[in-house]
């Protein structure tokens, strides 16, 4: 009788460890994404000089978009933030390197920095409220630039976008915002060349 109970307590303690490790295996991978640019290099051997210097001061993320969950406009209300798919690095974090590399690529007369290295000729802050995914199938990009000339004359710039999704699925909402936010570099390069 004994043995019969310890080998129904063994074979329980088996049947509890399997679904144990079948529940565990069900859990979602989590997924990290990061912006990216289709901007050709520049030739990084080519040694350049100038005088305009270009610093981005700080960049002002929204507190709930700066999370590790990339975010998502469920109504006109609501937002909710992804569990499992995540940001690689902060958004300020990427939005600081894509500006630095970008406007390198785009303004190769300039020296592009997130540090103070000398007097700028343009001192820019970025400030992000919206770059979301919304309910009507877009990435929504929103936001201002606010750029001081070496003379003290501040110009401010509105961002606002809505970029259509090629299909479902966060893969292609980064993508979006991704070539939304290259376009809005591009449209800002263009405006402060000189």
């Amino acid at each position: 009788m004994f043995k019969s109970i310890r080998c129904f307590k063994i074979t329980l303690l088996i049947a509890l460890l399997a679904v144990m490790v079948g529940c565990s295996s069900n859990t979602e991978r989590k997924n990290y994404f990061q912006l990216t640019s289709n901007l050709v290099n520049v030739d990084s051997v080519t040694t350049r000089s100038t005088n305009k210097f270009i610093w981005i001061e700080s960049i002002e993320v929204a507190s709930f978009l700066n999370k590790s969950g990339i975010v998502l406009q469920t109504q006109d209300i609501k937002y909710v933030t992804a569990t499992n798919n995540l940001w690689a690095s902060t958004l300020s974090q990427q939005f600081a390197d894509r500006l630095s590399q970008d406007l390198t690529q785009l303004l190769p007369n300039y020296l592009v920095s997130t540090k103070s290295i000398t007097t700028p000729t343009l001192t820019i802050k970025l400030f992000i409220d919206g770059f979301h995914g919304s309910y009507k199938g877009d990435a929504v990009i929103k936001g201002r630039w606010v750029v001081t000339d070496n003379k003290g004359q501040i110009r401010t710039k509105v961002i606002e976008r809505s970029v259509p999704l090629a299909k479902n699925g966060y893969s292609a909402l980064v993508k979006a915002l991704s070539q939304g936010w290259q376009d809005e570099e591009l449209e800002f390069a263009n405006s402060i060349k000189y």
